[in-house]
């Protein structure tokens, strides 16, 4: 996160809505990969975690309580998604023997594997925006399926400057993940 994470937490408790959009923007992404992982619904995994940072908007006055408001938001996404899967059984009864399944199939070691999946894939975006120009737009395509070739045709440069950047990429970001995954490792085990 561009700020640390204590004066974040205090700016958003203060009302600071460029704090706040700063946090749903960097965390958004990865609590709907969680949520969606949980219900398997992602229209509902998006609405899921807008009621989690509307809620959060709601009681930001009492966030200075929170020490680590990422792990706070995965916790509260993860309920907030059990908490859909339980509205689903009451009000439907097809949805009864998915919601079983889903519970005993979601054990505390599938959703903390979920939120290291979804945490690994933010610091890996994270990562990718923080490189040059040229090597962002190459990764990205690369994400997006393209083969050197297309890319190369696509950015109006040779194959070999496409593979160039690529490699210059992942020295980059070598560099770049390793601290933040050893971090995910040390919020994890909290």
């Amino acid at each position: 996160m561009q700020n640390s994470e204590t004066d974040l937490i205090f700016s958003i408790s203060e009302g600071d809505i460029t704090a706040f959009d700063q946090l749903f923007i960097e965390m958004y992404p990865a609590l709907c990969l969680l949520s969606n992982r949980i219900v398997g619904d992602e229209a509902a995994a998006k609405d899921i975690v807008s009621e989690v940072f509307f809620q959060l908007w709601k009681t930001r006055t009492a966030l200075n309580e929170v020490k680590n408001v990422s792990a706070y938001l995965y916790v509260a996404t993860r309920n907030h998604s059990l908490n859909h899967l339980k509205k689903l059984r009451r009000n439907e009864k097809k949805v009864q023997a998915a919601y079983e399944n889903q519970l005993t199939e979601k054990t505390y070691e599938d959703i903390l594997q979920h939120v290291f999946h979804a945490e690994s894939v933010r610091i890996l975006h994270e990562a990718i925006l923080t490189l040059p120009p040229e090597c962002t737009k190459v990764v990205q395509l690369n994400i997006e399926g393209l083969s050197t070739n297309e890319i190369a045709q696509e950015l109006g440069i040779s194959p070999s400057a496409v593979s160039h950047q690529k490699a210059r990429a992942i020295r980059l970001l070598r560099g770049k993940i390793a601290p933040g995954v050893a971090l995910l490792c040390l919020l994890l085990a909290e």
